[in-house]
């Protein structure tokens, strides 16, 4: 027979170990809205789009934050201009 601690502290991890699961369960069989995408809309595990200039894979969630106009975000995602800016005039 256990002492009255030791089955208290039994419960408790007991009920600790039936909550965790029961989370996981219910994220895993109805996830929120949020865990779909990404707060500039791109689904999570996309896979990265092949820029047709190149053939580089480019990252798709930071091809969204520089077309939403967070160019620093996406200097890596985006070629950047052919145009070269040149001294003087």
């Amino acid at each position: 027979m256990l002492p009255v601690g030791q089955k208290q502290m039994l419960t408790l991890a007991l009920l600790a170990g039936a909550m965790t699961i029961g989370t996981f369960v219910y994220i895993w069989a109805m996830p929120p809205a949020y865990l779909h995408r990404t707060r500039d809309g791109v689904a999570y595990f996309t896979p990265p789009v092949i820029d047709p200039v190149n053939g580089k894979p480019l990252n798709v969630d930071r091809l969204a934050q520089y077309y939403k106009g967070n160019v620093a975000a996406g200097v890596y995602a985006v070629q950047k201009s052919a145009i070269v800016k040149t001294a003087g005039h």
